[in-house]
């Protein structure tokens, strides 16, 4: 028989040659851990984003109680012994101001007056502040 013919012999396969293919039990395993890590990978992400926009609420409203508490101490600057004053400060949209003790009562000449300064933010962030002003 030449040696290109066909052979009518059925061919027979050794038994490592049926364990080249992947079986369904691999494509399912590779399939969750590749769901778990992107499932991880997105939560990181949101947590990441979700703390840098807390970050963010939280910085300015320190900048708006350090606007304020300047405001404040220019108002008491030009403030008479006796008198009253008003801080011409307007907080930005979702932001609140509350000073304590409230009013605008001008300190006397030879003292201080310690005022607590409390800013909420949009998303309930609350920052104070203690702050002397006193007549000059």
């Amino acid at each position: 028989m030449p040696l290109n013919s066909i052979s009518s012999r059925p061919q027979r396969t050794s038994p490592r040659a049926r364990d080249l293919g992947e079986s369904l039990v691999e494509t399912i395993l590779t399939i969750m851990i590749i769901s778990i890590t992107v499932t991880a990978l997105v939560s990181a992400l949101g947590s990441a984003a979700n703390a840098g926009n807390a970050q963010r609420n939280a910085v300015r409203a320190d900048a708006v109680m350090r606007n304020y508490a300047e405001a404040t101490k220019a108002a008491v600057q030009s403030c008479a012994p006796s008198g009253t004053y008003t801080v011409a400060y307007t907080p930005p949209t979702g932001y609140s101001v509350s000073t304590s003790p409230s009013g605008g009562a001008c300190p006397a000449v030879t003292t201080t007056q310690v005022l607590t300064l409390s800013v909420t933010g949009p998303t309930a962030v609350v920052k104070t502040m203690q702050i002397r002003v006193r007549t000059p």
